[in-house]
């Protein structure tokens, strides 16, 4: 089967969980016989340069990449106020790319165009002129479920209005475009139900983000450890980040005065490069993630906005690390509390959380231990790979 796989960011080298979970199914997807070729938007954020490709990655995805601006501009997200569309769609078009897409499908005949996020149905129209391909959408996250969060845990009145009116909108895209598409692969289950409840009649599956469960290599881990890893432009992360900080850490070195908390991540906002705080080690070039946590104990990551998967957690819990988060947080990773993570929602149950892995050492061994099989058995690459093929067979 020939596939076109839109990205609306660089899908390799992955740089971030969106773009892992758009590499680590296009590679099973190839591995599994399919013919799957890449267009990407390049944009600021992922610092990319073609000559870092290597050959091999070249010759399985022929990839094309296109450069967009998507920062945000002030004059033109206050041009946007005057009118009902979404900003955070409207930063995603270009005809610079919509003319690469044209060129692309007439060069070559598709059967399956699977788009990477709704941030890429600005781009069906073209589609649909150009290709008789059936047109699925890999929904990562409910996009404005994320932006109505942040806009509920923002205090400061005008940034809350304006948050709103992003979700607003995009909600209204969202379900003005659901409907072109020809089938959904939603990221988690909770989304894929939610797709079903919009009155959507046409396939819906849920396709994990998915791993290559490999053979754990031995390593010492510091006993006393805590980490985060994730990227910091993405407002969650550093939403959460900052709740750590200002909520619970002092609280956490009350009790045990050993911890030390290594905090990791791409685009490092000023305020974390510059913070010196008692025992906080920041990592501002981490060129290994696996490695990064490997030798460290406990993932501590409470969530009070996003949506989608936390694509850290699944490489955290494969490696049998105890991940100590929020029911936000483990929203879409099919576990239970107690078993294969631990889940608290409140600063003294965080703090309760974390004092208990380092009490009772056999926790965090028993529920690593079940996290790691629970990876292995519901999120492996070629097994997803495999359910997705069944949809796309459907649709020809």
């Amino acid at each position: 089967m020939k596939i076109l796989q839109i990205c609306n960011k660089i899908p390799y080298p992955s740089k971030d969980g969106g773009s892992m979970a758009m590499h680590q199914l296009s590679d099973a997807m190839q591995r599994l016989g399919h013919k799957v070729k890449i267009l990407a938007m390049n944009t600021h954020k992922q610092d990319f340069q073609e000559s870092s490709l290597d050959e091999s990655y070249r010759k399985r995805f022929e990839p094309e990449y296109v450069f967009i601006d998507t920062r945000v501009k002030i004059f033109n997200a206050m041009v946007n106020l005057f009118s009902d569309k979404s900003y955070n769609i409207e930063r995603f078009y270009s005809p610079a790319f919509e003319q690469k897409l044209k060129e692309v499908l007439l060069a070559g005949k598709y059967d399956i165009i699977q788009l990477e996020s709704i941030y890429v149905a600005p781009y069906l129209p073209v589609i649909r002129a150009h290709s008789q391909a059936k047109v699925v959408l890999r929904a990562h996250n409910i996009e404005h479920f994320i932006w109505e969060r942040l806009a509920g845990s923002e205090t400061r009145p005008i940034r809350k209005k304006y948050l709103r009116l992003l979700a607003d909108r995009l909600k209204v895209y969202e379900q003005n475009n659901i409907d072109k598409f020809d089938a959904i692969a939603a990221i988690t289950p909770g989304d894929a139900a939610y797709f079903k409840s919009t009155g959507y009649t046409k396939p819906v599956i849920h396709i994990p983000f998915c791993i290559d469960v490999k053979p754990l290599v031995s390593c010492p881990v510091e006993a006393n450890s805590l980490f985060f890893i994730g990227a910091l432009d993405w407002l969650p992360n550093e939403e959460s980040l900052r709740w750590v900080l200002d909520n619970i850490w002092d609280k956490l070195l009350e009790k045990q005065p050993q911890l030390r908390f290594y905090i990791a991540g791409r685009h490092m906002p000023r305020w974390l490069k510059a913070l010196n705080r008692k025992q906080v080690v920041v990592v501002e070039d981490v060129l290994d993630a696996e490695k990064f946590i490997a030798d460290k104990a406990i993932l501590l990551a409470p969530y009070f906005s996003g949506g989608g998967m936390r694509v850290k957690f699944i490489e955290a819990m494969a490696q049998k690390k105890t991940v100590i988060t929020t029911r936000i947080g483990a929203e879409g990773i099919e576990g239970r509390d107690g078993e294969h993570f631990l889940l608290a929602e409140s600063i003294p149950g965080i703090v309760a959380a974390v004092d208990r892995c380092f009490r009772e050492p056999q926790l965090p061994e028993y529920i690593g231990a079940n996290a790691r099989s629970l990876v292995a058995d519901k999120y492996d690459s070629r097994r997803n790979a495999e359910k997705l093929t069944e949809l796309f067979k459907k649709l020809k």
